[in-house]
Order: structure tokens, then sequence, then C-alpha cells
């Protein structure tokens, strides 16, 4: 299907059915009628195909160029494309907002979306167009850019091209954006710089333009904090309230630093119902707000009256009083600008302003020009744009969702995962958590005892070019390109502790026992019984098992993300048989062989799970069952009328292939370990897991969000860590203090933007060492020549205590000195850069080794940063990825970062006279994620 053009700026592709026009507030074009609306419209008009009968919705197949901008009103999107110039729109299941240079082919929609068609003659050239290599409106100087006519960025720093549009529009992006450089490319594409460097000579007509990052940050007319603007409770179609925020939000889009002003004119653009200018500095637009809460930080309120909707119902105040602002923290050697007030009632001043404001924008550049690693196809969302609209959000991380255990399934806990229950609260947890180096080989015997060079129909073919057929296509016959793997190479092994998943099951196992007493074991045994059967050290690794019960460890094919989502919640009937069909009867299946499981395992087209599969290892308990050796889609009546527990389908006995094992009641499984692995293909043969860089998944493993994906899934949540949590970081913190500090409380950030910078940089970062020819880059211990007592303090607590749910040795990389470190700053400060990251400034004077993110293995060192305030300091527990270090013994050496570079190090490692206590300084703020922030008490 294709699109027919039709008067005005838009074709829609899809029915009216799927757009509620009142919802979006849209001019009802439909069947051609126009609204009176139209004033409320950011385009001229919307002209949409009238309804089509039975023609169900669509969406972009092969999208070129794709970038999300989350959940906006489809006014709201249609002005956000013509903003930065976009061909097509994809409203994605009639609520999200995806922007398109190119769409290719149409595919049915199944949620209700529709594509929009945009011609991009529109606005683009105007009689004010500068002649190619021209300056515009031909002089050196517009409004607040400088141009410097037929020249490029030879050294672009942070460049983000953003397409074909006018230059007009290039400079409204950019002021948008807060950007200081535009190269204006061959006179047509708009590109965004943070800085240039040197000029070169342009041959095809470009032309650069300078802006000054002050202008519109602050002016005489901004509010006071807490304070309407402008001093009255109404500003032209605002109404305002002052000193609150909004306790709910929805559809809420973060736009940074900028002016009031700035802010209300971008609302408009944009037809955004209510603005809040967050701590009297930061744009975010909402549509709706839902209750007010008190404000601490001098936050207000613009209701937008253009919209006929209702105000909020009722004002519920969360906070009795607003809290004091901490006073201005001593100067450290942080080399981040860190937010300097006087007092909540008064100005914040202007240099802590432009701090705050600084630093935000750097995090918005940084964030908009993340590259992928690998390319990315055509059909995929763009992974170079991890979060556009950035929503920050503070949760509480709940206890657990998992059920404690009872008394009698606490007894049936496996030894071999070390928990010890010595009170009612161990008997509740819900972890992920790495299996140890030391038991990888274990998994990989599995593998290897339990592969079988047998293809079946059910591989798919790995050319994505052969039908299915008996047997499996050429592809993967021996001799096929690239053929059946010849076997597995181990990457990881996630072990799954969750009491309520596991009590659930040990109760299941009780019935089945009680019901069944001693069941018949099949007639052969299955692979990974036997395997475990003659290996002692398996055993010991993977935990006995119940044969009465017919109780066996099975294979389970996924694709990484569902295996962690099964991890976290468990099988899900419901959908049983989405993946492989229902040979035996909806149910969950399972594979003795490797090989066969593997069948169902997919990878990712590309990132950081490309060529990794997995496979979940379950525990299945088999009971009684039922024995077939041919399709049998009614197998399941036998467990219904009670007769069995679950389906051995041999289609071993019969067609040589493979035994699968089915069960119907999700309970007889508990899905104990993630199996990642690589496939092998001829000559090729599985290698010793390396411990100093494993590899690990693309988000830590204890985290909530551990099986999004970054790239196209944005969050940014603050969650309050549970009391376990808080008591490990509280031992972590003892262990690195002479003193007795408390922690009082902590949160975890959990942000895809930040954490997509230091994957990216640990990438950069592995790939150098990769170069070298090297497994590890020197590690403290070994440049501080004290082999034995060298060790990076927070790694050698680690090594010590129980950290899995916290930061553990095995999510850490410590080839690429990958560690924890302490940051003490004041609790403005902390929490902007829990926020938006770190900033390094180039200071000329006053740092004691040069300019970069300083940390410390000391907690005393870093909390003689912060400032005290009743009581309680702020500190944050970073990772830190320090690659090759420079090392020092002088007591002070502020050229030890040039010194660094001119070496090829990436960080300084400063054990001032040889004494400590030890200081290591980061060059980039991409080497530094600020995972918790802690508040103590010392």
């Amino acid at each position: 299907m294709t699109a027919t053009p039709i008067a005005g700026c838009w074709t829609a592709v899809g029915p009216m059915s799927h757009h509620p026009v009142g919802a979006v507030r849209t001019p009802a074009i439909w069947h051609g009628v126009l609204s009176a609306r139209r004033s409320l419209s950011p385009v001229h008009a919307f002209r949409t195909q009238p309804k089509l009968a039975n023609t169900p919705a669509r969406y972009c197949s092969n999208q070129a160029s794709a970038s999300r901008h989350g959940s906006m009103s489809l006014t709201a999107c249609m002005a956000l494309c013509k903003s930065m110039n976009c061909q097509f729109i994809q409203y994605d299941c009639n609520t999200d907002c995806w922007l398109l240079d190119s769409c290719g082919t149409y595919e049915l929609s199944t949620c209700g979306s529709s594509t929009y068609f945009r011609d991009l003659t529109w606005g683009v050239v105007s009689a004010t167009q500068p002649q190619p290599g021209a300056c515009f409106p031909n002089t050196a100087q517009t409004g607040e850019f400088t141009c410097t006519g037929n020249m490029y960025c030879s050294n672009q720093a942070s460049a983000s091209k953003h397409g074909f549009m006018s230059l007009t529009a290039c400079m409204a992006l950019c002021k948008s954006m807060s950007c200081q450089f535009i190269q204006y490319d061959c006179n047509t594409d708009c590109w965004l710089l943070d800085s240039c460097g040197t000029y070169e000579l342009s041959t095809c007509g470009s032309s650069t333009y300078f802006r000054d990052l002050t202008w519109g940050v602050v002016s005489a007319t901004q509010p006071q904090p807490g304070a309407c603007f402008p001093n009255t409770a109404q500003t032209g179609e605002y109404t305002c309230t002052g000193n609150m925020y909004c306790s709910n939000q929805a559809s809420a889009s973060k736009h940074g630093s900028m002016s009031l002003t700035v802010c209300m004119a971008l609302c408009k653009t944009m037809n955004c119902q209510f603005i809040q200018y967050d701590c009297n500095t930061d744009c975010w637009l909402l549509d709706n707000c839902g209750t007010y809460a008190i404000s601490t930080c001098g936050s207000s309120l613009y209701h937008n009256t253009l919209f006929n909707t209702p105000t909020m119902t009722s004002i519920a105040p969360v906070l009795t009083a607003p809290v004091p602002v901490p006073a201005p923290p001593p100067s450290d050697d942080s080399g981040v600008v860190v937010l300097t007030s006087i007092g909540g009632g008064l100005s914040v001043v202007i240099l802590g302003m432009l701090g705050i404001f600084l630093r935000r924008l750097r995090a918005k550049r940084q964030m908009a020009a993340v590259t992928p690693v690998t390319p990315m196809p055509t059909d995929s969302p763009d992974r170079s744009k991890p979060a556009r609209v950035r929503v920050s959000q503070m949760d509480e991380e709940a206890e657990s969702k998992a059920k404690p255990l009872s008394d009698a399934t606490a007894e049936s806990l496996p030894d071999n995962w070390g928990r010890k229950i010595g009170s009612k609260q161990d008997l509740t947890f819900d972890d992920l958590v790495y299996v140890p180096h030391a038991d990888l080989n274990v998994f990989q015997t599995l593998l290897n005892k339990t592969y079988r060079p047998i293809p079946t129909q059910d591989r798919p073919c790995p050319n994505k070019k052969c039908d299915k057929q008996k047997g499996g296509c050429p592809c993967v016959q021996r001799g096929g390109d690239p053929g059946l793997p010849t076997g597995y190479q181990l990457m990881r092994v996630i072990r799954v502790e969750d009491s309520g998943m596991f009590d659930r099951y040990v109760k299941r196992r009780s019935d089945i026992r009680r019901k069944r007493g001693s069941c018949k074991p099949p007639d052969s045994q299955f692979f990974t019984a036997a395997a475990m059967e003659h290996d002692a050290a398996m055993k010991s690794a993977l935990g006995s098992v119940d044969d009465d019960t017919n109780e066996v460890f099975l294979w389970h094919g996924t694709q990484i993300r569902k295996g962690l989502a099964i991890a976290q919640d468990d099988f899900d009937l419901s959908f049983a048989g989405s993946g492989a069909g229902t040979m035996y009867g909806k149910g969950l299946y399972f594979a003795e062989s490797c090989t066969k499981a593997d069948e169902y395992a997919k990878d990712e087209d590309d990132g950081h799970y490309e060529k990794i599969h997995a496979m979940l290892l379950c525990r299945v308990c088999v009971g009684n069952y039922h024995y077939v050796t041919d399709r049998d889609p009614s197998a399941i009546d036998h467990f219904h009328r009670g007769d069995t527990d679950s389906t051995i389908g041999d289609r071993a006995a019969a067609v040589h292939t493979y035994r699968e094992i089915v069960v119907y009641d999700a309970d007889q499984v508990y899905p104990e370990y993630l199996v990642l692995y690589k496939r092998l293909h001829k000559g090729q043969h599985a290698q010793p897991v390396s411990e100093s860089r494993p590899f690990v998944l693309e988000l830590p493993v204890y985290w909530l969000n551990v099986g999004k994906n970054p790239f196209t899934e944005s969050f940014n949540v603050h969650y309050k860590v549970r009391e376990k949590i808080r008591a490990t970081l509280q031992r972590l913190a003892m262990g690195c203090s002479a003193n007795k500090p408390r922690v009082v409380s902590a949160r975890r950030v959990e942000d895809s933007s930040l954490w997509v910078r230091y994957i990216r940089k640990k990438s950069s970062l592995g790939n150098a060492l990769d170069d070298r020819g090297e497994d590890k880059f020197k590690p403290p211990n070994e440049l501080d020549g004290k082999p034995e007592t060298g060790h990076s303090l927070t790694t050698s607590l680690l090594r010590e205590k129980h950290t899995e749910d916290t930061v553990s040795l095995e999510n850490i990389q410590y080839g690429l000195n990958e560690m924890l470190l302490w940051h003490g700053t004041d609790r403005a400060a902390a929490t902007v850069i829990a926020e938006e990251g770190f900033l390094v400034l180039d200071a000329k004077h006053g740092r004691r080794f040069g300019n970069g993110v300083y940390l410390a293995e000391d907690l005393d060192k870093s909390l003689s940063y912060a400032p005290e305030v009743s009581g309680r300091r702020h500190v944050l527990l970073c990772r830190a990825v320090c690659g090759d270090m420079h090392y020092t013994e002088q007591h002070w050496e502020s050229s030890a970062d040039s010194t660094a570079k001119k070496n090829g190090k990436h960080s300084v490692l400063a054990n001032p006279d040889g004494v400590g206590p030890r200081e290591y300084v980061l060059f980039e703020e991409d080497q530094v994620y600020p995972e918790y922030l802690l508040e103590i008490e010392s």
C-alpha cells in the first residue's frame, strides 16, 4: 500500500477510527470535514485519508533514521516533525511519536499505528536563504550568531546531524537545544556542535555560526525561585502557581536549562498544557499535572489557559515545609561545577545557575551525540539516540515482589545458593546473580555433553532465505553455510534466586510426591541427568535433584531479554506455544539437548547482544508423564484428567531427532539459570571464559530495568533502595572509613542515557586493550609496587563481602580497571550529578593533579569535600572505568593530567608522598557512572 498525497502538508495511512481526534486536539478533517478549532493546530492543516472500510492501521516496516520521541499528542508530534524537518511520522500504537527520514513499505499494525508523510519542500527554501558559502543575511553577525563564511569545522566535538532544513530552522533548533556552534553543511544540512577547533575551506558552500551561550539563560525579568513571573498570578495566557511542582506527572518531557520566557515560547510551539519550571532553571512540558506538591528548590507551575480543559481538582502538598537549602560547599578537587545558593528565599547566584546550565547542556549534547557501537540496519530504531525525552522519576524500590519462603521450603534451598536463613527477613529475596567464574566450566561441560549434531525443521535458516523444510534447510546441514553449529561457547551464567517462585515450585513438587509416591523414570536417562550422574563437580555446582518426582535440569531456548523477563517474573502460560507451536498441547516446552533448545534461541541483529544467544536451564518436575512418539495436541488432556503431570514427546524414537518434555503448570518449573553463549561453527572450539574481562549484561544484573534496551527504551529512575541493600552499602562504607559513618538513606540511579555513555566508553577502552594484544591494564597494586596490599580498597572489600544484589566482583570488568569509588560533594551538586552526570571543566589553576573527575577509595577523603548540613553529608558511589593509569607519588602535580595524556593514559592514580590517601582522576565524564547517592551521618 502507498500513501496518496492529498491537499495540505500531510497524507495519512490508516483509518480514522484509530485516532480519537478530540483527544489529540487536531482539526477534525476526517471525511473532509474541517474543524473550526484550527487555531489550536501547530500546522496549517492536517488533511488525512477518509476512513477506509476494513482497512487495518499501518506502520513503516523499512524505517531509516527513525528516532523515538515518546508519548505525546499527534498535534505535538506534528509540530516536532516540522521543527526538525522530518519527512515521515509514525504515530506508534496511537500514543508514541517516531520521526523518520523515509518509510519504504507499509505493514499492517495490530495496535492502531498510523503514518504521516510530509512534503519536505515546505518551508525549506525562502527568499532570505543564504547563497552557498555566504553568511546569512549577508553579514558576519546575525542576532546572537557570529558567522564564518565558506568554512567547515575540521575538529568536530560532539557533533550531531539534524538533517536537511533551512538555516532559520537550524538556528531555531540550535537555540532550543542550547548548542554553541552550527555547521550549515553544504548549504543544506544542519549540524550542531559543542565546539569547532579549527576551520577548513569548504568545497560545497558550507558556513559556520558561533552562538553566545549566555544568551537567554539569565535575564533581568527572570523570576525569583518559587515566585510567579512577572510576580503576578497571571502572565499572558499562562496561569501561575508559585512554589509548587507536579507530583503526578503525565507525558512530561524535559527540555533543559533555559529562561522562563524561552520555555513559554517552546510550550506554545508544541501546544503543551502545563509548564513545570523546575528549580527555577529547567523547562518541563506536560500534558496534564494531577496534583501539586510543595517545591523545596523554587519550582513554579504555569497552566496554558488556551486549552479548555479542567485544571487540577485538588492541591495536595506532600511536604509540610520546604527543606533548607544547604550552605555553599568549600572548594574541592572535583573539577565539577556545583550549585551555589544563599538561603532558601534568595536568588540563586548567577555563577551557580550557569554551572548547572553548563552541566545539563553538556549532558544533553552528549546524549544527543551518542553513536552506536555497530551499524544499525535500516529496519530498526536509531540506537544513536538513547533518550530524546528524559522523564526523571523518584521511586521506592519494593522490598521484594516475591513472597517469603515457608519454613518447610527454606529447608529445600540449594546449597550452592549460599543463603543462610537467620531471620524472617532472610526468607524473602528476589535476586539475579552472576555464577562465580570458578563454576563456569561446569556449564560449558554440560553444553558439550548435551550437544547432538542433528538439525530439524524447527531450526530457522541463519541466512533468512530458506523456508522451513523437513530435516532443516541446506544452510544448516553439514557443508552448508554456515552449517549446523558444531558446539557452543559459554559467555556467562546468571542464577535466579527468587523466594516466591521457588516456594511455588517446591510446593508443587511436594504435591506431586504426595500424589504419585515414586514416579517411574524414563526408559532412557535424560542427557542432563546422565551428565550430572558422572560429574561430581557438576552435581555440586548445580545442586541435588529429587529423583522420586523425576526432577531434572532441562534446556529452554529464548532471547536474552525475554529470558531476563522470565527470570524476574516467571513463565507465563498465556504465551505458551507463541515461539514453537503446540505439538503436544499448550504448555511449556523443554529439551534434554542444548542443540534442540538452541533452535528457539534468538540473538539481536546488532548491539550488545549481537551473536549472543540464551537458554534457560530450568529445574523441571516431570512427575508421571504421558509418553508419545508422534504429534499429539490432545496430550494435555491426560494432565487435565489428573492422570499425568507432563508429556514426553519422543521424536528421537520415531524419526531420530530429539525428545521434548512438556509441562502444563508453570509451578512445575523453576528457571534457575540463564545461560548466555555464542554458536561455534566449522573448526571453532570453546575457550575458557575470561576472568579479567568477562561478558556482562548490557545493564547491571541487579537493576530493575535489566531486561530493557537502553538505546530504545528510555528510563531515568532514582530508586530508594530496600533495607537489605542499604545494609550492604553500610558495610562497604564502614570498611572504607576509619570512622563510623551511618548510611541514613541511599538511592540507586538507573538512567539509560548516562549508562549508554558509560558503556560506550568501556567498549572504547576494551578496543584499545585489544589493539595492544593484552588482557588487562595494569591494576593499582602493580603500579604502586605493592602487589599484595595495593589493591583498590573497595575492590578488596567486595572480595570479602556478599554484595551480589548491590555491586559485586562478577559485575565489574577488572581488566579495564573498572572499580567502585566515592565522590563527596554538597547535596545540590550530588543531585545534579546523579541526574545529568559529571562535567569536567578546564580549570587553569587549583587542580592538585590536573583536570578531571576526582574520586577516592577512602570514604573519609571523599567526605572531606562534602559540607555537613544538620549532621549529614552526601556522597556518590560511582562506577569508574580507569583504563590505563598514570601513577604519581608527587605531593602536588597539577600537570599530571597533561603528562598522562601525552603518554596515552586514560586517568591518573595519585598517591601523595607514597602514603595516600590515593585519589583517582578520570579525564572524561563518560568514564564515571554515579550509581548510588548516599546520605551519610558521620
